[in-house]
């Protein structure tokens, strides 16, 4: 949604989903009545239900990935786990981490929106995950809880919830390691632990971590500036625990992150596919034609948090506390265009190719977010009653800001949102129980009540100035955001242009404002010099020359040419004052029957809630029309068995599922004038004076009810000669079943108000949902005497097509001949991945890898936005490999 408003304003998947089964150096088969039971396969530990469980014991679907396992194929962060688990999708949309599950998710990134898939770090809710990627290393495993988590997980947990776990410090345990890689991309990474004991009662963990790998983005045209989605990442992390009795602990923990580099512009296919040239027939997305300067990302996330636990004689407490502060930076000139034959001449404008590179409309985009969270939870882990009660409470502050600049603009100077009060306040009381009805039989109900607040203040402005010669006969070469060009952002002094309270706003006050957004002009704007001595309409004292053109010619305009007329347009800069509150009930019920020992099966129904809002103002501090929460109700049924098949241990899993997902929220670019429509008309809704009806806003409503349904199977076989068999297979179908028209956000509607209009979506298949998930994976280990021990790894995964907007492609214009600026269709494809390892003999402390990821280079769209005047894709990593190795000492 961020980059939405930008684009408005402005102009292999592998097995790992599976958890392998253990491998027995001294497997064979025998007969089955002699093999042990079917459990001594290795317990793998999740904590879904706020506790610790076998995977196979929880009723339920989840995941859990090992950290050891995520390394040997080389993941390097969050959004790796594309592909890798069915039902999840993680993308990196302009630096914002999307997670959907199942077709639930959220692609709304401003400050005002919320994720539908709750980001979990150690517990702790992340209510903004950006940074956090870095933090994958010395971690134990990440858990991926599947279908609303609204009880026990709580906010913001619709699709289900993503949990990344590190390695805790261990009591009396001297142990350290040092791990160095190497690969592709020029990439080097280093990282490190050490865990030692303080005394009997205390122990100490200290990891730090290093990655640096030269830009996946390559600029072939002739501006010559530094590619995107390069690394310079730092992180670090300590913990400390204190046990003082067998019944108290106390865990103290602090991390920090810095991700620097270029960032994410992501790829905008607009100028190819407004050629006729299908996305299909471009060999690289990432070979691209940039402008004006090479991308900047800074990124500081760090945190903090305590938590105690006290094992009490009737029951349980745990109290955490935690304090995490992001602050996102990132500033970029997009490319124009990926690479194809003629592109150069498509781009080449009135004043020639190099005029065009020379393009410095940049946009800033900055989220500074200091969250605190409390929870204090009371529980007993121990039958036949399982019980957990608690409080819940978050509060957010935030800092937000977008800024951008259009150079060469006669009529358009750039856009700034800047908010420097944002404030979400959510509280909730939960109680969830289990009883044992019998030794086989159990039902588990739960329930959670939230509190939602948010409210923002701040201004929104979009600057139109109006310049050029008498009678704009002549005089372009207006420019601004060249090189040293520096927003005001938080330093901004002005609010309210409205400086003298006489309730309307001069040309006076509207340069003043916009002079009071910026630090510093560029080395070669001349904006500045044109409003030197205010607003000059009909001319000016000392008008500044048609200037900076790279032919000495802009648009026929005479070498000494004059901007001599600027006027300043009204009725663009609106406060932004809104408030919200919302409350909601999440609930579960489920039952479950020991069929025997090893033969689970379940049935439930759980509901979850993502927190409604509010939408920008319509004018100058008018009214913030609110939305409600979208609910999802999950419906499942599911077995979890294992057993001995043939002499071979067998894991197998099956579930079927349905959700109910209401008040589905969808975001639109509507008109003032549409949204007043909207709502009852100008009767209904009053609209400041000087508000231009035909401005347009993002707009955010409830607009859809939406059935998803479909059946999971996974399993593993763990056969002789130490090898592994894993599977999971997902056939999922989600789609719109009943909604309102919605208005076709691809369009803008002071641009095409013919096609900007609503339209049917009923019956559409809802993004970033494959009806087909396909994961497996072969590993084996191969111990010898004489050489170590060998291992490896072979994955691959399959996804069906998808879509990646809510219109499925759908041109309501051209239906016979649609247009392919409209495409949003991910074919079909395959991925591999391929890791081995080597610990030698000698020192079973050393230890060598080797791994390949996305073997066959298949690289695919993860996010792609479609507007007026843009088509961004942004994509899957390229096809990276390294070798490194690791001693423990």
């Amino acid at each position: 949604m961020r980059k939405l408003r930008t684009a408005l304003l402005c102009g292999v998947a592998m097995a790992l989903a599976t958890p392998v089964l253990a491998q027995n150096a001294n497997a064979t088969s025998q007969d089955p009545a002699n093999e042990p039971e079917a459990t001594d396969v290795d317990v793998v530990i999740v904590t879904a239900e706020r506790r610790e469980q076998d995977l196979q014991d929880y009723a339920g679907t989840a995941v859990v990935l090992s950290g050891l396992d995520l390394s040997a194929v080389g993941v390097q962060d969050l959004t790796d786990l594309e592909g890798r688990v069915p039902g999840l999708s993680v993308a990196n949309n302009g630096g914002n981490i999307e997670v959907w599950i199942r077709g639930v998710g959220s692609s709304n990134n401003t400050e005002l929106g919320d994720p539908a898939a709750a980001t979990h770090f150690d517990g702790v809710y992340l209510p903004r995950p950006a940074g956090i990627g870095s933090a994958f290393f010395d971690i134990q495993r990440v858990e991926v809880n599947i279908g609303p988590q609204g009880t026990l997980r709580g906010r913001n947990a619709t699709a289900g919830t993503v949990n990344i776990v590190p390695w805790r410090p261990g009591l009396g345990i001297v142990d350290s390691s040092v791990e160095a890689e190497v690969g592709n991309y020029d990439q080097r990474m280093i990282q490190g632990m050490v865990n030692f004991p303080i005394g009997d009662k205390a122990a100490i963990r200290i990891a730090g971590y290093h990655l640096e790998h030269d830009a996946y983005y390559e600029d072939v045209g002739p501006a010559g500036v530094g590619g995107a989605e390069a690394e310079d990442n730092n992180a670090a992390r300590v913990q400390l625990l204190y046990q003082p009795t067998e019944r108290l602990s106390v865990l103290l923990a602090a991390d920090w992150i810095n991700e620097t580099g270029t960032g994410y512009t992501g790829t905008n296919y607009a100028n190819p596919l407004g050629e006729g040239i299908n996305p299909d027939d471009i060999r690289d997305p990432r070979r691209v034609i940039g402008r004006a300067f090479t991308p900047d990302l800074d990124t500081r996330h760090w945190g903090a948090k305590a938590t105690v636990n006290y094992d009490g004689d009737l029951f349980d407490i745990e109290y955490t506390a935690s304090y995490r502060d992001l602050v996102y930076n990132y500033q970029a000139a997009t490319p124009l265009s990926p690479f194809y034959e003629g592109v150069l001449d498509n781009l080449t404008g009135p004043g020639g190719l190099n005029e065009t590179l020379d393009n410095f409309s940049r946009f800033q985009s900055i989220t500074d977010s200091q969250s605190r969270t409390h929870e204090l939870r009371f529980y007993d882990n121990e039958g036949p009653l399982i019980w957990s009660a608690g409080a819940f409470y978050m509060k957010e502050d935030q800092y937000s800001f977008l800024g951008s600049t259009g150079d060469r603009g006669l009529f358009f100077q750039g856009v700034e949102f800047n908010m420097p009060d944002v404030d979400t306040e959510s509280w909730a009381l939960y109680a969830d129980a289990t009883y044992d009805f019998t030794d086989r039989f159990r039902m588990t109900v739960g329930a959670r009540y939230t509190e939602d607040e948010k409210s923002r203040r701040g201004v929104a402005a979009r600057y139109g100035f109006a310049i050029g010669g008498d009678g704009f006969a002549c005089c372009g070469g207006v420019r601004v955001g060249t090189e040293g060009f520096e927003f005001a952002g938080r330093d901004r002094t002005i609010i309210n242009p409205d400086t003298n309270g006489d309730g309307s706003i001069s040309e006076a006050e509207i340069v003043t404002f916009y002079f009071n957004g910026v630090s510093q002009f560029g080395a070669r704007d001349n904006i500045d010099d044109i409003f030197a001595n205010g607003p000059v309409p009909g001319g000016a004292a000392n008008p500044p020359a048609c200037l900076d053109t790279v032919t000495g010619d802009f648009w026929n305009c005479p070498p000494d040419g004059r901007l001599t007329y600027a006027v300043p347009f009204t009725g663009q800069i609106f406060q932004q004052v809104g408030d919200m509150q919302a409350d909601f009930v999440d609930w579960r019920i489920r039952a479950e029957y020991d069929v025997t020992p090893d033969n689970l099966v379940y049935g439930l129904i759980a509901t979850g809630n993502k927190s409604g809002g509010f939408n920008d103002n319509i004018g100058n501090a008018g009214i913030a029309p609110t939305y409600d929460p979208e609910t999802v109700t999950l419906y499942e049924v599911g077995s979890k068995n294992e057993f001995w098949w043939g002499g071979v241990k067998t894991r197998l899993n099956g579930s079927i599922f349905y959700n109910d997902y209401k008040d589905q929220v969808l975001t639109s670019l509507l008109s003032v004038a549409q949204i007043v429509d909207f709502l009852g008309g100008p009767g209904s809704v009053p609209i400041p004076n000087d508000t231009s009806l035909a401005l347009v806003i993002s707009y955010s409503y409830n607009a859809a009810d939406s059935r998803i349904y479909g059946a999971q199977l996974d399993g593993g076989f763990d056969l002789p000669y130490n090898i592994g068999l894993d599977f999971s297979l997902l056939y999922l179908k989600a789609e719109v079943i009943d909604a309102e028209e919605i208005q076709d956000f691809r369009f803008q509607a002071d641009v095409a108000p013919t096609e900007a209009v609503f339209q049917s979506i009923d019956g559409k298949t809802l993004p970033r949902s494959p009806e087909w998930q396909f994961n497996m994976s072969f590993s084996q280990a191969v111990p010898t005497e004489r050489y170590g021990l060998f291992d490896y790894v072979i994955s691959a995964g399959y996804r069906s097509s998808q879509y990646m907007t809510i219109f499925n492609g759908q041109d309501y214009q051209q239906q016979n001949n649609p247009r392919l600026r409209l495409d949003d269709e991910v074919g079909g494809y395959w991925t591999f991945d391929a890791g081995a390892g080597w610990t030698p003999p000698i020192n079973d402390r050393l230890r060598f890898e080797a791994y390949v990821n996305n073997v066959t280079d298949e690289v695919h769209e993860a996010a792609i936005i479609i507007t007026q005047f843009d088509n961004t894709r942004f994509f899957t990593r390229p096809r990276t490999f390294g070798a490194r190795v690791r001693y423990q000492f």
